[in-house]
This record gives structure tokens, sequence and C-alpha cells, in this order.
């Protein structure tokens, strides 16, 4: 008898045994257990993710977390002011007309006309180079860390607090500081 024979055998033999009627008590429950564990999902997010976390679920397996990056957060719980939303926002459009790479070669391109992007990219790249002349390296790092690449504030804060709960509000502190002062500046 080869070896997959006797797998398949003893599959028929669980299978049989488990479409038979029970004939005692404990073969009842076992078989209610077994069914159970068979069945059961283990939950998306934990309990604690879910009791401190902004969950939403969406369909049967889906959860979408709402708090998504720091900067989102902060605005949903009104701490950040209007000037410094705007000095992030403002900050942000720069990243991204900063961060476009020119084409080698574009064919929609017509010779002769001057190119659509490369003075906004330069001018972009300028102005971010501007602010960042204002303040010490370390605090436009996690300015342009938890803004432009949305990491946690814990850990952008990381590197100027000891414990992580005084590098979150670090990290808080700063980016309304340069947003603040960027907003002074620009005069928003």
């Amino acid at each position: 008898m080869t070896k997959a024979s006797k797998i398949a055998k003893a599959a028929a033999a669980l299978a049989a045994k488990d479409l038979a009627p029970p004939r005692t008590e404990l073969e009842v429950l076992s078989r209610e257990l077994r069914h159970a564990a068979a069945n059961e999902v283990e939950p998306l997010v934990n309990r604690f993710a879910a009791a401190n976390g902004d969950y939403v679920g969406e369909g049967n397996r889906t959860k979408r977390n709402r708090g998504g990056t720091p900067i989102a957060r902060w605005r949903a719980d009104n701490l950040l002011s209007d000037t410094q939303a705007l000095a992030i926002d403002y900050c942000i459009r720069l990243w991204e007309r900063a961060g476009r790479q020119a084409l080698t070669m574009d064919p929609t391109k017509v010779i002769g006309l001057p190119p659509s992007s490369g003075w906004s990219q330069q001018e972009a790249l300028d102005e971010l180079a501007w602010f960042k002349s204002w303040f010490p390296d370390p605090y436009f790092s996690v300015f342009e860390n938890v803004c432009r690449f949305d990491e946690p504030a814990g850990v952008a804060g990381s590197r100027l607090s000891s414990n992580m709960r005084s590098a979150q509000e670090a990290a808080k502190t700063i980016v309304k500081f340069v947003a603040d002062y960027i907003a002074m500046k620009k005069r928003f």
C-alpha cells in the first residue's frame, strides 16, 4: 500500500466518522469543537487596536484604518491651525512639483517651445532649499519625514527624544513650529 493511498484511506475514515451520527455526548462535543475551530476566523484588528484606533469595516474581510497619516490625524483632532495646515499643504505641493523627473525624450513636446515643468521644478527646489536654510537640519528633517513621507510621529521624533510619548510630542511640536514659521514668512 502506497503512502498516498494510506492518506486517502485515513481521510475517508475521518470523513465517514464525521458523517456518522455521534454515539456519545463526548463525540458530540468533540465534533462541535472541531467545526467551531475550523470555522473560526481570526479578527482583522486585535482588540487593543480596535479600541484605540479609528477603524471602519468595509465588507466581510476588510477594515480600513481611518487614522491615516499623522497629519491627517492631527487635522481630524483640530490640533493644527488653519495657517499651519496651509503651510503644510503648500510644502506638499512643492515636494510634488520638485519630485517630478523630466523624461529623456518626450514625444509630446514640440521642438522650439519652452519646457513645461523645468522652471516649475527648479522654483520648487529653490523654495524648499530656502525653507530648509531657516531651520536646524534635525528640525526640518522631522518636518519633511512627517509631512512628505508620512513617517509616524513617534519614529520621526525619536531622534530628538528618549521615550515614545515625548517623541510623538516632540515631532508634533516641531511640525507645528516649522509650519508656523513658514506661514509667517509666506504671509498665509
